[in-house]
């Protein structure tokens, strides 16, 4: 079975579902992330800040440490700030949904952040999706929630993989110092350790489930 990952952002995915991804590919599925800008973005005084060389290499060595295939990671070329919502970006991951036979799908919620990208992200996968996909799953992020913490209703033991996670994070240097360095890797252990403990594991990932067809 294959399993679509996808994020506003590089890193997004591994903030939501770095447990997550590494729990199937130890299952054997199937493993695409998506990610539906280059990420590279300038500050508001238009000085570069991320730029996709640097964003290519990290998400790369990234995704290897959670076992996902090079060839699996894909990228659109809209940078980072600028996605929108239009025919165009609901085609191509569309196009990508159905030449991939993708059943399944992770992406963000909406409202999940401030942040006008992941609500654009929500609303391009749910219109890619409405035909094609049987399963779609929500993930969190630990910062900015914009309507408080999410009410999941699926969860996912990843005790196993916060190592992992937390290895696979610190890949991505630029927003691992932007966010505090360790601090960032720890309030994104303390969510996993908190969602955890709601199901009596030691850490996990939550989803809130849209839809799942059982067969």
């Amino acid at each position: 079975m294959s399993l679509l990952f996808i994020g506003a952002h590089p890193d997004d995915i591994e903030l939501g579902c770095a447990g997550t991804i590494c729990y199937f590919i130890k299952k054997k599925y199937e493993v695409y992330c998506y990610h539906l800008t280059n990420g590279e973005y300038t500050d508001v005084n238009e000085n570069p800040v991320r730029n996709f060389e640097e964003i290519y290499e990290t998400t790369k060595k990234s995704f290897k440490i959670l076992g996902v295939k090079e060839e699996n990671i894909h990228y659109t070329d809209i940078p980072a700030t600028k996605l929108k919502v239009n025919k165009e970006t609901i085609s191509n991951l569309q196009k990508f949904i159905i030449d991939h036979n993708i059943k399944t799908i992770f992406t963000h919620p909406n409202p999940d952040t401030y942040h006008q990208d992941h609500r654009a992200a929500h609303n391009i996968s749910m219109a890619s999706a409405r035909r094609f996909v049987k399963n779609i799953f929500l993930f969190e992020i630990m910062f900015n929630f914009a309507s408080g913490l999410m009410i999941p209703n699926y969860y996912i033991d990843i005790s196993d993989f916060i190592e992992k996670k937390k290895e696979a994070l610190r890949i991505h240097q630029t927003e691992y110092n932007k966010y505090g360095k360790e601090k960032w890797i720890e309030s994104n252990v303390s969510l996993a350790k908190f969602r955890g403990m709601q199901v009596e594991t030691e850490y996990a990932e939550a989803f809130y489930v849209m839809r799942y067809v059982l067969e």
